[in-house]
């Protein structure tokens, strides 16, 4: 199912009152502090909701007189003391003075761009259900909403290590009341509830509508030191498999099964798709036209027709450059001399209009419905995704697959990682990557240095730092089952080239595991990451037979080894 674009201006003042409701956990240590700054997020909107706080567990009814908010104690229970989900959103209706509801989660900062997200969106739709991704972020310190820059300091704290969250944590919702005449009794706070509201509005013909790249909704990370089983007692314990026979025969649905998903509104009318290809010299000035007309050709010969194309210029000659021009009057082409590939693809991205963006090299094509099977990947997902890979193919065609089945993942959605390196050099091409142009705008594009390296990357390298540094930060991506581009020419693995590719690997890793947004799981992994990387390369460069560097990496492999073992021992 193709869901359905919804552009939305974040600039206009908004004039709508809504209620936000909520089920506080008790106010005791860091939860506390984590609700108290969610509340205070929630009165800073403008014009300030109405905010009712329901239960009555520890702290809540004194937090709601101090914040001078409404409270509903008395709320249905099961038999474990745990608020029942039909009893929360029947009194939240019922008591509620403004007819838009929106429940949100207690640890949820809420900012700016919420209400006049939700007032767009009012305008278009009479029966709705908003919902979307989260930010997530470490915070351990009240916020002082008494600085007037307090959310724009936190968005700075967001850009420098806050993660995004997967398709299946949604932490809040936005619905005219009433949203659905029946609820089941699930207990709040434990998994499948969420998704059963997602499932029951695709059920009933409501449109679901992820607000994801709009509403940043900031979620404040904790642990579950409230409850005695921890995490585990959140997700798998007995409410949550009481919750999960709820779901049995039930459609249970997240944020990529939206079925409209909203965008930014451009002043411009702007192209689906950028492709930007760097113009370069090689051998003679044949061989360079030839190949840099294959690949425009073939970016022409799409399926898909919103496109523009943008030529970097990095070393060609003015007769190389007349001829493209005259050829192909339409591109933006632009003179950029000797600064390299990965410069290149920077330059493009400055001027890049699209709302994604592919490369694309000479010595190889895109196949025809390239273009049109990444697009419509990421419409299909309702605007959860912000990488579409796929496989691609050499000629005469060998299909090159391995790497789809490595990105297959809980519903198709799966990130890369560190340990993934060696994989990632044999089956990543720049060229079979769609990428949402926003991501790549707000983390600066591609690295031409990593670390303390004096010499540039090589544009391979490049390419597998900014995706493990997308997916460090939460970057959902999926991979095409069927290849998108045609390899003419493959470069053969030489010595000289594996040793190059030994360097940048470990730069790359350095770089991945010094990152802030690296999830605390993974960085035990640190060293497998390096070991498993040197075993591969030693294997690669066994095949020349140079046996000094095949030791050299060998010796690299033991030493990764020994302090995974120091460490697990």
């Amino acid at each position: 199912m193709t869901a359905t674009p919804l552009s939305i201006s974040p600039q206009i003042q908004p004039s709508l009152t809504i209620t936000i409701f909520a089920v506080p956990k008790p106010f005791r240590g860091q939860i506390g502090l984590i609700q108290r700054n969610a509340i205070q997020s929630w009165l800073h909107l403008q014009p300030q909701p109405e905010i009712i706080l329901l239960g009555n567990d520890q702290g809540t009814e004194a937090t709601a007189r101090e914040f001078g908010l409404r409270h509903i104690p008395d709320v249905k229970l099961n038999s474990q003391g745990t608020p029942l989900l039909n009893s929360i959103f029947f009194q939240a209706s019922q008591q509620a003075t403004h007819p838009i509801l929106t429940y949100v989660n207690s640890d949820i900062i809420l900012t700016r761009d919420f209400l006049p997200t939700v007032q767009q969106v009012i305008r278009q739709y009479p029966q709705f259900l908003i919902l979307g991704r989260r930010w997530n972020i470490d915070i351990t310190e009240p916020l002082n909403y008494d600085n007037p820059n307090w959310e724009q300091n936190l968005r700075d704290r967001l850009h420098q290590a806050g993660t995004f969250s997967g398709v299946g944590a949604l932490d809040y919702f936005v619905f005219p009341k009433p949203l659905f005449s029946q609820l089941p009794e699930f207990a709040i706070g434990r998994a499948g509830w969420d998704n059963w509201m997602v499932g029951e509005a695709l059920k009933q013909n409501i449109p679901v509508i992820n607000g994801s790249q709009l509403i940043t909704a900031i979620h404040q990370n904790h642990d579950y030191n409230h409850l005695s089983g921890r995490r585990l007692e959140a997700f798998q314990g007995i409410e949550a498999q009481q919750n999960q026979t709820f779901l049995q025969g039930h459609l249970a649905g997240n944020s990529a099964d939206a079925t409209v998903y909203l965008t930014p509104l451009s002043s411009n009318h702007t192209p689906r798709v950028s492709v930007i290809i760097p113009n370069l010299n090689v051998e003679t000035l044949q061989a360079t036209s030839l190949l840099q007309n294959q690949a425009i050709d073939s970016v022409y010969q799409q399926t898909f027709t919103d496109f523009e194309i943008i030529v970097i210029d990095d070393s060609s000659t003015d007769e190389m450059r007349s001829q493209l021009q005259a050829k192909y009057p339409l591109i933006y082409y632009i003179h950029q001399p000797d600064q390299g590939i990965v410069a290149a693809w920077n330059r493009g991205l400055d001027v890049a209009q699209g709302e994604f963006i592919t490369f694309l090299h000479p010595g190889e094509v895109f196949l025809p419905d390239k273009l049109a099977q990444q697009v419509a990947c990421f419409e299909q997902k309702a605007g959860s995704l912000e990488i579409v890979y796929s496989c691609w193919q050499t000629s005469p065609p060998t299909n090159i697959q391995a790497f789809q089945s490595v990105l297959q993942g809980r519903e198709g959605l799966h990130g890369v990682h560190a340990w993934m390196l060696p994989t990632l050099w044999q089956f990543i091409r720049t060229s079979t990557i769609l990428f949402r142009r926003s991501w790549l705008q707000r983390y600066g594009g591609f690295n031409i240095f990593v670390g303390e390296a004096t010499s540039p990357l090589q544009p391979q390298a490049a390419t597998l730092d900014l995706l493990l540094n997308l997916s460090s930060r939460g970057a959902a991506a999926v991979c095409l089952e069927q290849p998108t581009v045609c390899c003419l020419e493959t470069q053969p693995l030489t010595p000289q080239i594996i040793s190059q590719m030994a360097a940048e690997s470990e730069q790359l890793l350095h770089n991945y595991f010094s990152r802030p947004t690296v999830k605390p799981w993974m960085r035990p992994l640190e060293s497998q990451a390096y070991a498993q990387t040197f075993l591969w390369l030693a294997s690669l460069i066994s095949n020349s037979g140079d046996k000094q560097q095949e030791a050299k990496f060998l010796d690299r492999y033991h030493y990764y080894l020994r302090i995974l073992k120091s460490r697990t021992a």
